[in-house]
């Protein structure tokens, strides 16, 4: 089976010159980006609701040459309001020109720290994912209440996967290597998020990036993944990583040393 590795984003100007080349205008980023990956993790969609022109835009500039994960809205995971039964109508309705186009690998639902697991949540995280069917859903919990059997079961029942996240083990922290997590279903999904102990809680001025993932992967760290993605690929899982350390460029960086590693597998 293939894997789909990328980058969490992909528009920073600030990469001209490194990643970019230093002439290439803004708007034929994602054009040279699927020129040297085969998918993407979109995130503005969750700053700002999507439509179904913006997402029909990222297909027809990346020329149908990238798979897209779409990060679900905010305003169902960070900002929940009375209003979500809406937002989620109106984010899956956006999803349509990527379905058509079989270019849509999954949905991340990505809930903060704060989430907690409790009654309250369990019974509103079920009913996103009924609300989301029949997209293909992965969930990311940032608190290890959420790390267990029960869950775990839960997710597989509604046809949901969960991230496996690479992050530093602090407080309500746990990655997936010390988690264990298990790939549901059919999804294969890492994130890696850095391992910045020292910058996950650090506040980052406006405009500024942001601390958390500031991060460079060692080739050994970036091997120890080999495994993981070997056991996934021996259970034909849809394979998907993505980068989400940023700053300086490393995300890229390490998203290129990790298809070379890939290559042999």
């Amino acid at each position: 089976m293939q894997i789909f590795i990328g980058t969490s984003g992909y528009d920073h100007p600030e990469l001209k010159g490194s990643f970019y080349p230093p002439d290439l205008p803004r708007k034929d980023f994602l054009a040279y980006y699927s020129t040297k990956f085969n998918a993407l993790e979109l995130n503005s969609t969750f700053y700002g609701m999507p439509t179904a022109e913006r997402m029909h835009s990222f297909y027809e500039r990346s020329e149908g040459r990238l798979k897209f994960s779409v990060k679900i809205n905010r305003q169902l995971t960070h900002e929940i309001s009375r209003q979500w039964q809406n937002h989620a109508e109106e984010f899956t309705q956006a999803m349509d020109p990527l379905l058509k186009k079989n270019v849509l690998l999954s949905i991340l639902i990505q809930f903060p720290e704060s989430f907690h697991y409790t009654e309250q949540n369990r019974f509103y995280l079920a009913a996103l994912l009924k609300k989301m069917e029949p997209l293909p859903c992965v969930v990311e919990f940032r608190h290890r209440e959420w790390i267990k059997e029960s869950v775990f079961a839960g997710l597989l029942s509604r046809g949901a996967g969960i991230v496996f996240c690479d992050m530093p083990q602090l407080k309500n922290l746990l990655d997936g290597f010390a988690a264990c997590t298990p790939f549901i279903g059919k999804n294969a999904y890492i994130r890696l998020h850095g391992r910045n102990r020292s910058g996950w809680y650090v506040e980052s001025e406006p405009g500024e990036e942001t601390h958390r993932y500031d991060y460079e992967y060692s080739l050994q760290e970036l091997q120890s993944f080999v495994p993981i993605v070997k056991k996934a690929l021996s259970e034909e899982k849809l394979v998907q990583l993505y980068f989400n350390n940023h700053p300086k460029g490393t995300g890229f960086k390490n998203a290129m040393e990790f298809m070379e590693l890939a290559g042999d597998l």
